[in-house]
């Protein structure tokens, strides 16, 4: 996982995942953002606008 502040106010945050699919990656990574907020005192006042996969390939993928 990485952080970012890219503007006062947004914050970006970057997951690698090995799940099977794209959709079953961005599921499992808008419901851990969103528990990451609601539990976190300092993250008050933010919300999770947005969330998307991209496929990295490496030794993780199978012919």
């Amino acid at each position: 996982m990485s952080v970012h502040q890219p503007d006062p106010g947004e914050v970006t945050v970057g997951v690698f995942s090995l799940l099977p699919t794209l959709a079953a990656a961005e599921g499992s990574t808008a419901g851990l953002l969103a528990r990451t907020v609601a539990r976190s005192p300092e993250l008050a006042g933010f919300t999770v606008l947005s969330v998307g996969s991209a496929l990295v390939p490496g030794p993780w993928w199978t012919a």
